[in-house]
């Protein structure tokens, strides 16, 4: 288990909970929304070819999980891009899911961010509940997905699958 001083966050280490809003200027709050059920943020920036890498399995998360969750499990993108070119992001990899602007980088920050993307599962309690930090990671990317299942009562379907013949590990 991490140490909340730890950087970059980790499995175990403190939740550092935050306000963002969309390019519509949409406001989400994390707090609210980890007490209600699962939380998924994936902290990325449209430079990195590792984040264009893991879109399509992003997507995946929402398309299997959170769309019929009824709220109970979310995914958010935490971009530390301009309003620009996170749409331009968004748009190039069809994501459905909210894209927040962390232009300051104040999340990042928080979070410790070495290397993105970097993906934290979290839900009501004080630390964060699963990982994946600083790249693609297939086994990682399928363990997030089962720990969702598992608390969304809902059989498991692996988001990197055989199929895609993706890397096992890609560092960001």
């Amino acid at each position: 288990m991490s140490n909340s001083n730890d950087f970059p966050k980790d499995s175990g280490s403190l939740v550092s909970d935050f306000s963002l809003s969309t390019a519509r200027g949409k406001h989400y709050s994390s707090r609210p929304t980890r007490s209600n059920g699962l939380l998924l943020i994936v902290l990325f920036r449209s430079g990195c070819e590792t984040c264009h890498y893991s879109a399509p399995f992003l997507q995946r998360f929402h398309t299997l999980y959170a769309e019929t969750s009824g709220e109970r499990f979310q995914i958010w993108g935490v971009s530390q891009d301009d309003e620009e070119e996170s749409a331009d992001f968004t748009a190039e990899h069809g994501l459905t899911f909210p894209i927040l602007l962390d232009e300051q980088l104040q999340v990042s920050e928080d979070y410790g961010v070495v290397s993105v993307p970097d993906l934290y599962l979290l839900d009501s309690s004080k630390n964060i509940v699963g990982a994946v930090v600083g790249g693609f990671s297939r086994d990682g990317f399928n363990a997030l997905a089962q720990q969702i299942a598992g608390y969304l009562g809902v059989p498991y379907q692996p988001v990197v699958r055989d199929e895609d013949k993706a890397r096992l590990l890609k560092p960001g």
